[in-house]
């Protein structure tokens, strides 16, 4: 372990601590959250050391999220959302020099915490080929850009500074897609709180309102002709699957923990044996550890070989961050169902695992959503074959 990554795991054992509590007393968002990962300085995990970063690349950034996912699911997702774009900005291409100096140099500095702002209530998700409605009007004499339109499911959007926020360019036919770094401090943006939800309710995933705020021409991001690739690679969506998918596994090893403790101490009747002494109870302990475990492997292997490989060789690499996401929801989802099952009924009263079990439900409609990936999955097998089958 570097020297850098050795400080973080020592600042991350007292924040989450104090975040552990503060999940204890509520289920809501607290900005006090927010404010300890950055008093801690975990927020510059990613940045590169020369940068005032931790050098933190995703393997290293996985395991940070889920450590945080077993105390407390909100906070992991939370934290998984900056940790995603600043990590992709740092590794992949695509970011104007300009607009990725900006940004680091904010989130070093100033604390700054920075999310994407993509979903839209009607258009729905990107992954599936949405094209924004939120509008960015060309400003006469190329200087800049006002972006108008609503986003939904920002996460910690009371806590942001920044949002990397998609719109279609309003004078380009057929349409062009934007990408944009929006300081949030700006005029004319309006965070807008949720309904709350079934699970990660203190996620704080708002609405993101813009009327008609400015942004400057060197925050352009990239833009691209509706269904052409985006310019920045493949980083932002194997950063994003990779750190959803420890925050969700992290949920689910929180789970597990709890529920082996609850069940070592648990004796009901003469008190003589334990809960964790019944046979079925330890199939379905088993059952969830096996889960957990398969999962962790699939994830930690993908984000290692992610790392290690040269950036022209990643995209191909993207697919295996996309099944780490959908083996980690899968293993959380079954983990904090086992779980319930044998707490019985003291699982369902309100507290650490029946919120796991509502947490790790949130999961199932994060990107890739598996109908998306099991598709693309799909379309990357036959085109083997028929590649295999002309060859021969």
């Amino acid at each position: 372990m570097s020297e850098q990554m050795g400080a973080l795991a020592g600042r991350a054992t007292g924040a989450f601590e104090r975040i552990g509590a503060i999940a204890e007393a509520s289920d809501g968002f607290d900005p006090a959250v927010p404010a300890t990962l950055v008093q801690a300085g975990l927020h510059l995990a990613p940045l590169p050391v020369a940068e005032g970063g931790m050098g933190a690349g995703l393997a290293d950034s996985v395991g940070l999220v889920a450590a945080l996912g077993a105390v407390d699911g909100s906070a992991a997702l939370g934290f998984a959302m900056h940790v995603h774009v600043a990590g992709a900005a740092v590794q992949g291409p695509g970011w104007p020099e300009v607009a990725r100096a900006r940004l680091i140099a904010a989130i070093r500095d100033e604390g700054a915490l920075v999310n994407s702002a993509a979903t839209e209530a009607r258009g729905g998700s990107p992954a599936r080929g949405a094209i924004p409605e939120t509008t960015a009007e060309p400003e006469p004499g190329d200087a800049g850009y006002r972006l108008s339109g609503e986003k939904a499911w920002t996460t910690w959007l009371p806590a942001l500074r920044f949002a990397t926020v998609t719109a279609r360019l309003s004078d380009r036919e057929p349409p062009v897609v934007g990408t944009f770094l929006v300081d949030l401090g700006r005029p004319g943006v309006e965070r807008i709180p949720a309904a709350e939800a079934l699970g990660m309710r203190g996620s704080a995933s708002w609405g993101l309102r813009l009327d008609g705020v400015h942004v400057d021409p060197e925050d352009v991001i990239g833009l691209r002709t509706s269904g052409e690739p985006d310019p920045r690679g493949s980083a932002p969506s194997a950063w994003f699957a990779a750190c959803v998918a420890a925050a969700y596994l992290g949920v689910g090893e929180g789970a597990r923990r709890r529920v082996a403790r609850w069940a070592l101490d648990r004796r009901p009747g003469d008190g003589a044996t334990a809960v964790a002494d019944l046979p079925t109870v330890r199939v379905r302990l088993g059952r969830l550890d096996a889960a957990l475990r398969a999962a962790r492997i699939v994830l930690e292997t993908a984000a290692r070989r992610w790392d290690e490989s040269p950036p022209g060789a990643r995209d191909e690499l993207l697919p295996d961050l996309q099944l780490a996401k959908l083996q980690s929801t899968s293993a959380a989802v079954l983990a904090t169902d086992e779980a319930l099952r044998i707490a019985g009924g003291p699982g369902l009263m309100a507290g650490p695992l029946e919120r796991a079990f509502r947490d790790a439900r949130a999961g199932l409609v994060n990107p890739p959503l598996e109908d998306v990936a099991y598709q693309s999955f799909a379309a990357a097998v036959l085109a083997r074959e028929r590649e295999s089958g002309a060859a021969d």
